[in-house]
């Protein structure tokens, strides 16, 4: 028995510390830190969590009192004791996170069925629909990263203040989310997510950041996106990955094509017979905090944000909808536990999907593309949200 103990709290220690560096990296990249100092972090876990069971294993020994073998963890030094509770610890937040994913998932189906599924490549014959990725991205097992998934989902919206009362209307809002044109998935791939998109007879196209890695893809991102601009008014934030660089030419270009910028303002569109509020927020990296909503007499108001972490204010300036992106719904996600990475102060409880409540619903999308090409059980993701209010 004391044999089987020994085993648990190394296996609990391994696991936690691992949830531990997980949980650095995901709060580091909420913030608006330099990607050199994230890239310093993510290095750290990177030799952390693979380093330390090997550290355990010299701390505790393979002699009689080694936990490995038998041996208690009161008879282990003092520090090691220290160390091995203090990570097991974190084991906790693991199962609790876990818990939360798994009801969160079971209540997603509610919103909407399993949307259509493409391999980009065998869809379009066109090879270079893979672009050029990496070696990792080649040998991963089932990278989904050529693939995409355009689905619906229906969510009912109750406005923060009282409006004159109305028949109920639907919007069909496009949203689409962090493109990261980087030459993995090639420039086909995001031609036919657009081909996709014109198809869907949106009312209103949004997209909530993160268009480029590589600068000298903007002139590709731009013709891209624009043919979307003749179906219907389409509105945009940048993110975390367009301030890295010239991100005001970015906007710039973005806005010469017929997009519009809603980072710190607001647009209102006249839709379905219904005043439609939009604001953006490209904070904690860019601009100023969103408009104040709450007092508008708009029948509908929508924060479009690059990070789910501005729930908070799009609840207290009165923003009825929240549609946001950045996760990339963990990008790899495990059985059971779910998503592991979600760069957000909520850590995972917000990786992907939509949560509807008051006063403020949010979707938060899986995403199209992603600097790192990795994809598992996480299919890049085309929504129209069919928003009843």
């Amino acid at each position: 028995m004391n044999l089987l103990y020994g085993w648990l709290w190394v296996l609990a220690s391994v696991i936690g510390n691992a949830e531990f560096w997980v949980i650095l990296v995901n709060r580091s990249h909420a913030l608006a830190v330099h990607h050199r100092r994230l890239k310093l972090m993510r290095r750290m876990h990177d030799l952390a969590v693979p380093g330390w069971p090997l550290l355990l294993l010299w701390l505790t020994g393979t002699g009689p009192d080694s936990l490995l073998r038998g041996g208690g963890l009161w008879e282990q030094s003092l520090w090691t004791r220290r160390l091995v509770l203090f990570t097991s610890l974190w084991c906790s937040t693991l199962i609790m996170q876990t818990v939360v994913w798994q009801r969160r998932q079971k209540k997603q189906a509610r919103f909407g069925s399993p949307g259509q599924q493409f391999d980009v490549v065998a869809a379009t014959g066109d090879v270079s629909v893979r672009g050029t990725p990496g070696l990792l991205a080649r040998v991963w097992p089932g990278n989904e990263y050529c693939r995409l998934e355009c689905n619906v989902k229906r969510a009912t919206v109750t406005p923060h203040r009282q409006r004159p009362q109305k028949p109920a209307a639907v919007l069909r809002i496009l949203h689409l989310s962090d493109l990261h044109f980087i030459g993995t998935p090639g420039t086909a791939y995001y031609e036919f997510v657009v081909r996709t998109a014109m198809q869907q007879q949106a009312d209103l196209i949004l997209f909530s950041g993160d268009l480029i890695d590589r600068p000298e893809l903007l002139d590709a991102a731009v013709r891209t996106l624009q043919p979307l601009t003749s179906l219907a008014p389409c509105c945009f934030v940048l993110g975390n990955h367009d301030w890295r660089y010239d991100f005001e030419e970015v906007r710039r270009r973005l806005q010469a094509s017929g997009w519009r910028s809603v980072a710190g303002s607001v647009e209102i569109f006249l839709l379905k017979d219904r005043h439609i509020a939009i604001g953006g927020s490209e904070r904690p990296w860019m601009g100023a905090e969103p408009v104040l909503v709450a007092n508008s007499l708009c029948d509908l108001t929508i924060l479009l944000s690059h990070s789910p972490d501005q729930l908070p204010a799009a609840q207290r300036l009165g923003y009825d909808l929240l549609l946001a992106g950045h996760t990339h719904g963990g990008q790899v996600v495990l059985p059971v536990v779910g998503p592991v990475f979600s760069p957000s102060r909520y850590g995972v409880a917000l990786a992907s999907g939509l949560f509807q409540g008051a006063p403020t619903t949010v979707h938060v999308s899986r995403g199209i593309g992603a600097k790192d090409p990795i994809r598992w059980n996480c299919t890049p993701e085309l929504t129209v949200l069919e928003v009843q209010f």
